[in-house]
Protein backbone atom coordinates (compact mmCIF):
# COMPACT_ATOMS: atom_id res chain seq x y z
CA UNK A 1 0.00 0.00 0.00
CA UNK A 2 2.79 2.21 0.78
CA UNK A 3 4.36 1.53 -2.32
CA UNK A 4 1.66 2.19 -4.37
CA UNK A 5 1.00 5.20 -2.64
CA UNK A 6 5.23 6.93 -3.03
CA UNK A 7 4.68 5.75 -6.62
CA UNK A 8 1.69 7.40 -7.34
CA UNK A 9 3.19 10.36 -5.68
CA UNK A 10 6.06 10.21 -7.73
CA UNK A 11 4.49 9.81 -11.22
CA UNK A 12 2.09 12.96 -9.94
CA UNK A 13 5.52 15.35 -9.08
CA UNK A 14 6.74 14.30 -12.58
CA UNK A 15 3.73 15.21 -14.45
CA UNK A 16 3.31 18.34 -12.38
CA UNK A 17 7.47 19.09 -13.59
CA UNK A 18 6.85 18.24 -16.86
CA UNK A 19 4.20 20.66 -17.09
CA UNK A 20 5.69 23.49 -15.77
CA UNK A 21 9.19 23.54 -17.81
CA UNK A 22 7.16 23.21 -20.91
CA UNK A 23 5.21 26.31 -19.49
CA UNK A 24 8.13 27.81 -18.80
CA UNK A 25 9.66 27.07 -22.28
CA UNK A 26 6.65 28.13 -24.39
CA UNK A 27 6.86 32.33 -22.82
CA UNK A 28 8.90 34.02 -25.22
CA UNK A 29 10.12 36.92 -24.03
CA UNK A 30 8.45 40.33 -24.91
CA UNK A 31 9.66 42.10 -27.85
CA UNK A 32 7.74 45.18 -28.55
CA UNK A 33 10.48 46.54 -30.82
CA UNK A 34 9.27 47.56 -34.99
CA UNK A 35 6.73 49.43 -36.18
CA UNK A 36 3.15 49.67 -35.24
CA UNK A 37 0.34 51.15 -37.15
CA UNK A 38 -2.17 52.71 -35.25
CA UNK A 39 -6.06 51.24 -36.27
CA UNK A 40 -9.47 51.95 -35.18
CA UNK A 41 -12.91 49.79 -35.62
CA UNK A 42 -15.60 51.33 -38.28
CA UNK A 43 -18.67 50.46 -38.31
CA UNK A 44 -22.15 51.50 -40.26
CA UNK A 45 -24.06 50.16 -37.35
CA UNK A 46 -23.67 51.65 -33.94
CA UNK A 47 -24.15 48.52 -32.02
CA UNK A 48 -21.76 46.85 -33.81
CA UNK A 49 -17.69 47.63 -33.44
CA UNK A 50 -17.01 46.97 -37.21
CA UNK A 51 -14.19 45.82 -38.94
CA UNK A 52 -10.37 46.92 -37.73
CA UNK A 53 -9.11 49.65 -39.96
CA UNK A 54 -5.70 51.09 -40.38
CA UNK A 55 -4.73 55.11 -39.58
CA UNK A 56 -1.94 57.18 -41.12
CA UNK A 57 -0.28 57.56 -37.63
CA UNK A 58 2.84 55.00 -36.89
CA UNK A 59 4.76 54.50 -34.08
CA UNK A 60 8.52 53.04 -34.68
CA UNK A 61 9.72 51.16 -31.27
CA UNK A 62 13.57 51.04 -31.85
CA UNK A 63 15.66 47.93 -30.76
CA UNK A 64 17.86 50.84 -28.93
CA UNK A 65 14.96 51.82 -26.80
CA UNK A 66 13.79 55.17 -28.80
CA UNK A 67 10.37 55.72 -30.18
CA UNK A 68 9.19 58.10 -32.47
CA UNK A 69 5.50 59.07 -33.63
CA UNK A 70 4.64 59.70 -37.17
CA UNK A 71 1.63 60.92 -39.07
CA UNK A 72 1.68 60.49 -42.87
CA UNK A 73 -0.02 63.41 -44.25
CA UNK A 74 -0.48 63.95 -47.58
CA UNK A 75 1.86 66.83 -47.83
CA UNK A 76 4.52 64.35 -46.22
CA UNK A 77 4.85 62.82 -43.25
CA UNK A 78 5.67 65.00 -39.99
CA UNK A 79 7.17 63.37 -35.88
CA UNK A 80 4.83 64.41 -33.38
CA UNK A 81 6.37 62.86 -30.63
CA UNK A 82 9.57 61.28 -29.64
CA UNK A 83 11.65 60.03 -26.72
CA UNK A 84 12.60 56.51 -25.09
CA UNK A 85 10.86 53.91 -24.06
CA UNK A 86 11.34 50.76 -21.38
CA UNK A 87 9.41 47.73 -21.18
CA UNK A 88 8.28 47.35 -17.41
CA UNK A 89 6.44 44.34 -17.21
CA UNK A 90 4.29 41.98 -18.93
CA UNK A 91 1.61 44.50 -19.45
CA UNK A 92 3.26 47.57 -19.26
CA UNK A 93 5.81 50.06 -21.11
CA UNK A 94 7.00 53.47 -20.03
CA UNK A 95 7.49 56.27 -22.94
CA UNK A 96 10.00 59.12 -21.08
CA UNK A 97 9.10 61.59 -23.72
CA UNK A 98 11.21 64.30 -24.81
CA UNK A 99 9.11 66.31 -27.03
CA UNK A 100 5.16 65.65 -28.00
CA UNK A 101 3.45 68.02 -30.16
CA UNK A 102 -0.17 66.57 -29.89
CA UNK A 103 -0.21 66.03 -26.21
CA UNK A 104 2.54 68.75 -24.83
CA UNK A 105 1.74 68.24 -21.53
CA UNK A 106 3.63 64.90 -22.23
CA UNK A 107 6.94 66.75 -22.66
CA UNK A 108 9.51 65.52 -20.20
CA UNK A 109 7.07 63.22 -18.26
CA UNK A 110 6.73 59.21 -18.01
CA UNK A 111 3.83 57.98 -19.72
CA UNK A 112 2.73 54.61 -18.67
CA UNK A 113 1.72 52.49 -21.04
CA UNK A 114 -0.29 49.48 -20.05
CA UNK A 115 -0.71 47.08 -22.91
CA UNK A 116 -2.38 43.23 -23.90
CA UNK A 117 -0.78 41.65 -27.28
CA UNK A 118 -3.23 39.66 -29.26
CA UNK A 119 -3.17 37.95 -32.58
CA UNK A 120 0.05 36.10 -32.34
CA UNK A 121 1.45 39.32 -30.68
CA UNK A 122 0.90 41.39 -34.02
CA UNK A 123 -2.13 44.03 -32.12
CA UNK A 124 -1.52 45.67 -29.14
CA UNK A 125 -4.13 47.49 -27.35
CA UNK A 126 -2.87 50.19 -24.87
CA UNK A 127 -4.28 52.24 -22.31
CA UNK A 128 -2.64 55.47 -20.94
CA UNK A 129 -3.52 57.93 -18.13
CA UNK A 130 -3.73 61.92 -18.77
CA UNK A 131 -4.89 63.86 -15.95
CA UNK A 132 -4.85 66.97 -17.56
CA UNK A 133 -4.32 69.38 -20.75
CA UNK A 134 -1.78 71.66 -21.79
CA UNK A 135 -3.00 74.65 -19.89
CA UNK A 136 -3.59 72.28 -16.61
CA UNK A 137 -7.68 71.67 -16.78
CA UNK A 138 -8.30 68.23 -15.24
CA UNK A 139 -8.98 65.78 -17.91
CA UNK A 140 -8.80 62.82 -15.96
CA UNK A 141 -9.53 60.04 -18.33
CA UNK A 142 -7.69 56.97 -19.98
CA UNK A 143 -7.20 56.93 -23.41
CA UNK A 144 -6.77 53.42 -25.13
CA UNK A 145 -5.39 52.70 -29.12
CA UNK A 146 -4.74 49.73 -31.20
CA UNK A 147 -1.42 49.30 -33.07
CA UNK A 148 -1.25 46.56 -35.72
CA UNK A 149 2.73 45.96 -36.23
CA UNK A 150 3.76 46.43 -39.38
CA UNK A 151 5.20 42.97 -41.45
CA UNK A 152 7.54 43.13 -44.33
CA UNK A 153 5.69 41.20 -47.21
CA UNK A 154 7.51 38.12 -48.82
CA UNK A 155 7.42 39.39 -52.25
CA UNK A 156 7.44 42.93 -53.47
CA UNK A 157 3.88 44.15 -53.93
CA UNK A 158 2.51 44.95 -57.82
CA UNK A 159 -0.06 47.38 -56.51
CA UNK A 160 2.56 49.83 -54.49
CA UNK A 161 2.21 53.56 -55.03
CA UNK A 162 5.18 55.31 -54.20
Amino acid sequence: MKTRYFFLLAVMLLAVGNLAAQDIQEKKPIDLSGVWQMCFYSSSEPGTPGELKTSNSLKILSEDGNFTNVVMMQTGAIVIGYGTYELKGNNLFNEYVTKNIHLPQLDGQINEMHFELSDDNDLMYVKFYIKNDISGNVIDSWKHEIWKRVEMPTTYPENIVR
